[in-house]
């Protein structure tokens, strides 16, 4: 997806409402995504929206008012769409770090460091796809949220992995 200061959020699934609102799945990973009002999204990395509403449909769904989308024809035109947020816009406004913020983290455990390459999104445990020495291995996001140590400002993830997680032998 995206990667430097923007971070792949979610994609439009609908339009909804005679206002021109959107349904849309976000990708948080873990937690209930709200998006608050004030918040700076992309439409395809270029169209920058101004959020006015964000009411929870469901696990991962919110709908979103948008100020500058006034009604339903021009809603429709983005069905579909991928939603971004630039990456100090999450940091700042939002309660939850995107899903596909970890791309470009790096894992450090136990003095080796492990760069996240992709996301295995899943509603009931996400997973990180890490790079180790010539293999690639699954951590859970629920071990990273849990048992690790986040600075998003500096991309790291301090965790202690499992041993043999990142031996291609044992795999």
């Amino acid at each position: 997806m995206a990667s430097g200061d923007i971070v792949y959020l979610g994609y439009v699934e609908k339009p909804h409402g005679l206002k021109g609102g959107f349904a849309v799945r976000v990708f948080s990973g873990i937690g209930t995504a709200v998006i608050p009002p004030g918040t700076r999204i992309l439409l395809e990395e270029s169209i920058s929206l101004t959020v006015a509403r964000c009411s929870v449909r469901g696990d991962s769904r919110v709908n979103l008012t948008l100020k500058e989308i006034r009604n339903r024809e021009d809603a429709d035109r983005y069905r579909g769409c991928s939603i971004f947020i630039k990456r100090d816009e999450a940091e700042r406004m939002l309660s939850f770090f995107p899903l596909y913020g970890f791309i470009g983290m790096e894992i450090r455990s136990e003095g080796k460091t492990f760069p996240v390459v992709d996301i295995e999104p899943s509603d009931s445990n996400p997973l990180l796809l890490v790079k180790g020495a010539g293999t690639e291995f699954h951590v859970p996001l629920a071990m990273v949220l849990n048992e690790g140590e986040i600075r998003w400002k500096d991309k790291i993830i301090e965790l202690v992995l499992p041993v043999g997680i990142d031996d291609p032998s044992l795999q």
